[in-house]
C-alpha cells in the first residue's frame, strides 16, 4: 500500500517573535486562496489506511473514505472491535462510514502507539470514548477520516480536519473574536480565508480537547487564537461562568487540500 505524505509541516520556519520572521501576510508555509480540492480523495481504496504521523502531541492516522454515502464493505467493518460493529450495524449512508473510517483510524494510531486495540465507543454527545489511560480525538470530511492518540496522563487531545476550498469568508463574523476579525482584516485579501479557516480549524479542536471536562458547549468567542508561521498557534481561553482554563497547545499541519489542527489541553490538577 503506498501512503500519501502530507505537506511538511511549516515547523522549520522561524517563530513570528523573531526579528525578520515572515508574518502571517507573507508567509510561504501558509498558502493565499485555493481552490477547492477534497482533502483525501483518489488517496486509495476507502477504508484503507493511507496517512501516518508523529506528531508533537500524539500519533496520528487517516484512512480513506469512499466520499458518496455508499454502504461499508464487510471487509472494513471486519476490521472493528465486535463492540464497534455493533454500533456501524446500526448506523447508515455517510455516518456509517465516517465511525468505521474514524474507528480504522483509531486502531491504526493505537497500533502506532503500541497501546492496545480496545473499542472506540460513543459518549452521550457522540465523542469517541477512549479506552483507559489513552486520549482519543477524531475528525474526518468527505474523503477521509483521521484521529490522534496519546497517553491521557500527557493531556487530553483534540483533532480537526478542514479543507482549504471552497472559501466562505462570511463565517468569519460568527467563528472570530473582534480582535481576530481585525487581524484577518489587516491581511490581503487572498489571505483572509486561510487565516479565518485556521482559527476556525484550532477552536474546533480546542472544543473537542476541553469540551469532555466542562461538559458544555464551548463558544467560538471563549477562545481568542493567534496564528504562528512556525505550524503552531498560541490559544487565549476566555471561558464563560469562571470556569478554570486548562494549558492549551496547538498546532497546525498541512495535507494536500487541507489542513489539520492538534490541540492538547492540560489542566493544573491534572
Amino acid at each position: 500500500m503506498t501512503e500519501t505524505p502530507p505537506i511538511p509541516s511549516p515547523a522549520a520556519e522561524p517563530s513570528a517573535a523573531q526579528p525578520g520572521a515572515p508574518s502571517e501576510a507573507a508567509s510561504p508555509t501558509i498558502p493565499a486562496q485555493v481552490e477547492c480540492v477534497p482533502v483525501g480523495q483518489a488517496w486509495g481504496r476507502p477504508y484503507e489506511v493511507v496517512y501516518r504521523d508523529a506528531l508533537p502531541y500524539g500519533v496520528v492516522a487517516g484512512v480513506v473514505l469512499p466520499g458518496d454515502g455508499s454502504e461499508v464493505p464487510a471487509w472494513a467493518l471486519a476490521r472493528l472491535h465486535p463492540e464497534e460493529q455493533q454500533i456501524a450495524a446500526e448506523l447508515r449512508g455517510y455516518r456509517q462510514g465516517a465511525f468505521v473510517g474514524g474507528r480504522l483510524a483509531c486502531r491504526a494510531a493505537l497500533e502506532a502507539l503500541g497501546a492496545p486495540a480496545s473499542p472506540i465507543l460513543m459518549e452521550g454527545r457522540g465523542a469517541p470514548r477512549p479506552p483507559a489511560g489513552v486520549s482519543v480525538s477524531i475528525s474526518h470530511k468527505s474523503h477521509l477520516a483521521v484521529a490522534i492518540v496519546a497517553r491521557a496522563d500527557l493531556g487530553q487531545l483534540g483533532l480537526d480536519l478542514e479543507e482549504l476550498g471552497p472559501a466562505r469568508p462570511h463565517v468569519a463574523r460568527v467563528v472570530l473574536t473582534p480582535a481576530e476579525l481585525e487581524a484577518v482584516g489587516r491581511l490581503p485579501e487572498d489571505r483572509r480565508w486561510i487565516a479565518t479557516l485556521l482559527r476556525f480549524s484550532i477552536k474546533e479542536a480546542v472544543y473537542k480537547a476541553i469540551a469532555p471536562r466542562l461538559q458544555r458547549y464551548v463558544g467560538f468567542d471563549e477562545a481568542e487564537v493567534t496564528i504562528r508561521v512556525d505550524g503552531t498557534a498560541s490559544v487565549q481561553l476566555q471561558l464563560s461562568c469562571g470556569t478554570a482554563s486548562p494549558q492549551v497547545e496547538a498546532r497546525y499541519t498541512w495535507l494536500d487540500g487541507g489542513v489539520l489542527s492538534t490541540v492538547r489541553a492540560r489542566w493544573s490538577d491534572s
